[in-house]
């Protein structure tokens, strides 16, 4: 009788369950950004650079695929500068992401950096500028942790930045901040067939027992 619920467990789990596709890493500069930034730098020369359009194709994914976004590593915001050792300040594990319907991305002096930006379902309000108190938030980013998430129609690339209020004196000492995406394969619904074809195990794996029974 073990082995018949073995069998049976067994077959349950080969019609219900899923799997992740192989991972892609990519390492993420939290120097870089889609985010309004003011007076960053602080001297006002320059500007910070912005975040590198990450292109789901390249990665064969599609809009409504489910995706695992992971964040890995840390980084330093700078805020006790660089004198001296500052591997112990690398710490900082905040990041987030926004698709978009482009690889589009404007001055970082424009509150609505990414033009084709697309709501994922998920939201964030991201913090204020160091300098000036000014908002950053726009509607579509999200905050990236270990975080599930559907690709939205439309949407060919992501943008992925540290989450900060200043950034051209941050830093990552150890280069090991970044993302790691994961296609999620397709989660099957229990259908009446899946019970039919369930109920058809049960039947026969029931039937042979009672068989050798009698």
């Amino acid at each position: 009788m073990a082995k018949v619920f073995h069998v049976l467990i067994l077959s349950w789990v080969a019609c219900f369950t899923y799997g992740e596709a192989q991972a892609t890493t990519i390492t993420i500069d939290p120097l870089k950004t889609f985010l309004f930034t003011n007076n960053d730098p602080w001297s006002g020369n320059g500007s910070v650079a912005g975040s590198l359009p990450i292109a789901l194709g390249d990665l064969s994914i599609s809009a409504g695929d489910t995706i695992r976004l992971e964040m890995l590593g840390d980084w330093y915001d700078g805020h006790a500068g660089y004198s001296g050792n500052v591997s112990s300040l690398d710490v900082v594990s905040e990041m987030i992401g926004v698709f978009s319907n482009s690889s589009s991305l404007l001055s970082p002096a424009m509150l609505n950096r990414v033009p084709g930006s697309l709501d994922a379902g998920l939201s964030l309000t991201t913090w204020n500028t160091l300098f000036g108190n000014l908002s950053t938030d726009i509607p579509h980013d999200f905050g990236i942790t270990n975080t599930l998430v559907q690709v939205p129609f439309g949407a060919t690339h992501l943008f992925v930045a540290a989450h900060d209020i200043y950034y051209s004196d941050n830093s990552d000492p150890d280069g090991d901040f970044a993302v790691r995406i994961n296609k999620v394969a397709s989660v099957p619904e229990p259908s009446t067939y899946g019970f039919f074809m369930l109920g058809l195990i049960v039947f026969g794996l029931f039937s042979r027992t009672r068989l050798r029974i009698d």
